[in-house]
């Protein structure tokens, strides 16, 4: 199993990647498959944002206005990341609208490789729901707060490599055919037994 990677979300001013914008994002990093480090910043927003989406994240206007720019920090988030895989949970909708913010501040060729927590959870169990905040219950996963980047990271790293665990205890059969499915995407490193990544 993979065991060092960097988890990542965002807290955003809506759900359309093309339009909103990124207000707080946390990275943790995994390694061993312990948590080593993390960071969290705010982001200020070109325009204001929501009362819902504040209500929602608890994240005040005042404290957007007083945050760095999303400019201003990707010089450390990229330092941070350093090459390593990113885990996120419904990773297709972080992995854009992270991509985006980066082309549309001047980093246009950054690549990463995103490991997604979701699709792994729906894999590994057959809870009725398999949104974060569900998976956190189910799983008994200590945090502190949900709808901020910092914890909700650190669950979703959490939550990645217990569902890991889980699949490992498949049958042969049922895990060869994972094996099958994860031919050339970017899931084939993660079902590979017996070999570390």
């Amino acid at each position: 199993m993979p065991q060092n990677f960097v988890a990542i979300d965002v807290e955003t001013t809506g759900l359309d990647p093309e339009k909103d914008e990124i207000i707080n994002i946390a990275l943790v990093r995994f390694e061993n498959g312990a948590i080593t480090a993390s960071i969290d910043f705010m982001v200020k927003p070109q325009k204001e944002f929501s009362s819902f989406v504040s209500y929602l994240t608890g994240i005040s206007q005042s404290e957007l206005n007083e945050a760095k720019s999303f400019k201003e920090i990707v010089p450390e988030i990229l330092e941070f990341i350093n090459g390593q895989p990113l885990v996120a949970h419904n990773a297709p909708f972080d992995s854009r609208i992270f991509t985006l913010a980066l082309s549309r501040n001047g980093f246009k060729n950054c690549e990463f490789l995103f490991w997604d927590s979701l699709a792994i959870a729906q894999a590994a169990w057959t809870f009725e729901s398999h949104k974060l905040e569900n998976l956190i219950k189910q799983l008994n996963i200590e945090v502190s707060a949900s709808h901020r980047a910092l914890p909700d990271a650190e669950a979703c790293g959490k939550v990645f490599l217990r569902g890991l665990e889980e699949l490992e205890k498949c049958e042969k059969s049922v895990y060869e055919n994972l094996q099958k499915m994860a031919v050339g995407t970017v899931y084939e490193p993660l079902f590979k037994r017996g070999e570390n990544v």
